[in-house]
């Protein structure tokens, strides 16, 4: 025969170590604080900020199970029959919602805690009302589409994964040869946003993906110089070292604990400022815990089946409608794409390292195979073009990179010489013989003519002209490239002064002149006070690697440590059933729980004087610490700061 309780503070006591133990492990909030006993268990479990996290956590099944109760005041049989199920059902939902301690039982009757009445009702109420709590379905929805096979899909995240990795490249490139400035707010400003994008040839939402990512993983970072850049870091140039794979999964473990949002940069905050990249208004907690949320729905829909945004919405709202109403932005279709983009989506379904990613496996073992094979050779045609069959590997990307332009690129990507480009490698420090040695051992294809003539014309104009550092000078035995660059307007910034027929001299440092001047089209060496050509290959500047935040943690709550929990708890059990030693917040509880149901208690309490007295008071409302009810007939109100104890009258 079921117990007889008065109070869900009474219904918790009576619970064995086993079902106590159930309880925290479905509320593991409960165990944060100091230490209690049952009574103060209870008192917790009973508090408003706690049974609002407990019923955000139900589902929509459970959800609409609850409420039904409540309209039905406990009453199983009623509750089944709105919601058009067996009995059976309500009841097994019954049971885990008193396991939770959102409902207690007094005998055969359902009672639902206090604070879950003041939460619910009145939306349940409104539900029954115009019924749609009737009409509320509990099967999970079902979503999505037959996918691809897993095979087809790994091979595409393969891909993104190392287009990704040769963004990341490019951006630092860029932000190396032309680091742009830390506003005073903090990240970067909307004109070199759109300029990275532009470099980049990239969306600026994509861009500002790439960008944040770089810098949540400690790749590109302030600088903190006076006036302030944004650089690569050490730890970029130790990253570019390792495998493909390593780098995937350093991209991926950082976007996983990431804490900020990427859509929102461009956006309009609620000031109505514009949120700028890399600035403090990207920063969006709620957004790794929404990443965790999202990967996990994808999984939901099963294998080989593939969803979109619309979908995970659906999964989502399920399994919180309390959080994520309709109408709630979810910022699935934002997550979705950021995980397209890192190779952990594709084709709407997850690829196999996403499956790793949700099972705590993704390393770089786990990566390595997904990866498509890297290619070592190209074929140089005659048209000064060169094609690479597939992804390329690393160091001969970057040298097809330097010394010609991608023309297009997909399945495979076709590669243009020009004057520019090869002038590039030469500044880069190859010299002519070696750009023929390098582009013959890539081309499975006899080296044209025609690139020969072409790297051997290039290599004869480079560096016709050489700038040292006296502050600076520039000597050429070319007068009329000297009389050329006195009269280019575009070198006016350098404040040009000839000296001789064959040497101008600069107020600007030799590394600034040498930089303006290839920018302006002129072909120019360095040389240092001998004469001798100079390495313009210097080590390049680099930003400390930037501290990462403080992490958001959460506290995981294993059979075991509940097991502890609860035996310290039940250790500590020492006041009769139903009764307070004095802790406030079990004091509270039990004259709430007495105010609710019109029983009358025995409250111990220190009046003005200092001395200890006795009543049995009604209680009739607890608010701003102080319990109202009736001794008698008298009216009184006490202080719960004075209450000594309570106990059932």
């Amino acid at each position: 025969m079921p117990e007889n309780n008065r109070s869900l503070a009474d219904d918790v006591r009576l619970r064995s170590a086993e079902q106590l133990q159930q309880l925290v492990l479905a509320r593991p909030d409960l165990m944060q604080g100091v230490a209690v006993d049952t009574s103060g268990l209870a008192a917790r479990a009973a508090s408003r900020a706690s049974v609002q996290r407990a019923v955000e956590s139900l589902s929509a099944d459970a959800l609409r199970v609850l409420e039904a109760l409540l309209v039905a005041d406990g009453d199983t049989r009623a509750a089944a029959a709105r919601l058009s199920v067996a009995e059976s059902v309500v009841d097994r939902f019954a049971d885990d919602l008193w396991t939770r301690a959102l409902l207690w039982r007094n005998g055969s009757a359902l009672v639902a805690t206090r604070s879950v009445s003041e939460l619910l009702l009145p939306r349940a109420t409104a539900l029954a009302d115009n019924g749609a709590l009737d009409a509320a379905p509990l099967e999970l929805p079902s979503v999505g589409r037959p996918g691809a096979e897993q095979t087809v899909t790994d091979a595409h995240a393969g891909q993104a994964a190392l287009d990704l990795l040769r963004r990341i490249e490019s951006l630092a490139a860029h932000w190396q040869q032309s680091p742009p400035r830390v506003l005073a707010k903090g990240g970067v400003s909307v004109r070199d946003h759109k300029r990275l994008a532009s470099a980049l040839g990239l969306t600026q939402e994509a861009v500002a993906f790439v960008a944040e990512l770089a810098h949540a993983a400690g790749l590109v970072a302030d600088d903190h110089d006076i006036d302030a850049t944004w650089l690569p870091t050490t730890a970029y140039d130790e990253w570019l070292e390792t495998s493909p794979a390593h780098r995937w999964s350093v991209l991926i473990d950082a976007w996983w604990a990431m804490l900020r949002a990427p859509s929102v940069v461009g956006t309009r905050d609620a000031a109505g400022t514009t949120v700028n990249l890399l600035g403090a208004g990207a920063a969006w907690p709620m957004m790794r815990q929404r990443r965790h949320d999202v990967l996990a729905a994808v999984a939901e829909a099963g294998d080989g089946v593939a969803v979109d945004a619309g979908d995970v919405d659906d999964l989502l709202r399920w399994h919180r409608p309390l959080r994520l109403p309709p109408g709630a932005p979810t910022r699935s279709a934002d997550v979705l794409a950021e995980a397209q983009l890192l190779g952990l989506v594709a084709d709407g379904q997850l690829s196999s390292a996403g499956r790793a990613l949700l099972a705590d496996a993704c390393d770089e073992a786990a990566l390595e195979p997904l990866l498509p094979a890297l290619l070592d050779h190209v074929l140089v045609q005659a048209d000064l073009t060169a094609i690479a069959p597939g992804p390329l590997r690393d160091d001969l990307r970057r040298l097809m990179g330097t010394v010609a332009d991608i023309e297009s690129s997909g399945g495979a990507t076709v590669y243009r010489f020009s004057a520019a480009s090869l002038r590039r490698g030469l500044d880069a420090g190859w010299t002519a013989l070696e750009l023929r040695e390098q582009l013959t051992a890539a081309s499975l294809t006899p080296l044209p003519q025609a690139l020969g003539y072409l790297i051997d014309d290039v290599a004869r104009q480079h560096g016709v002209a050489r700038i040292g550092a006296a502050t600076c000078y520039l000597r050429s035995d070319d007068e009329a490239l000297l009389d050329a660059l006195l009269a280019d307007r575009n070198t006016e910034p350098l404040q040009l002064l000839r000296i001789a027929p064959t040497v101008v001299v600069s107020r600007l440092p030799a590394a600034r002149v040498l930089t303006l001047l290839r920018d302006a089209g002129y072909s120019t060496l360095a040389e240092d006070a001998s004469g001798t050509l100079a390495s313009t290959a210097a080590a390049p500047s680099r930003a400390p690697v930037p501290r990462p935040p403080a992490p958001v943690t959460t506290t995981a709550v294993s059979a075991s440590v509940a097991e502890r929990f609860v035996a310290d708890l039940l250790a500590r059990n020492g006041s009769a059933p139903g009764e307070s030693d004095g802790d406030p917040a079990v004091t509270v509880d039990l004259l709430l729980d007495a105010a609710a149901a019109g029983l009358p208690v025995r409250v111990g309490y220190v009046d003005t004087a200092g001395n200890v007295k006795r009543v049995t008071l009604r209680p009739t409302g607890v608010d701003g610490g102080r319990v109202t009810g009736t001794v008698g007939e008298a009216v009184r109100t006490i202080g719960v700061h004075r209450i000594t104890d309570v106990s059932p009258a």
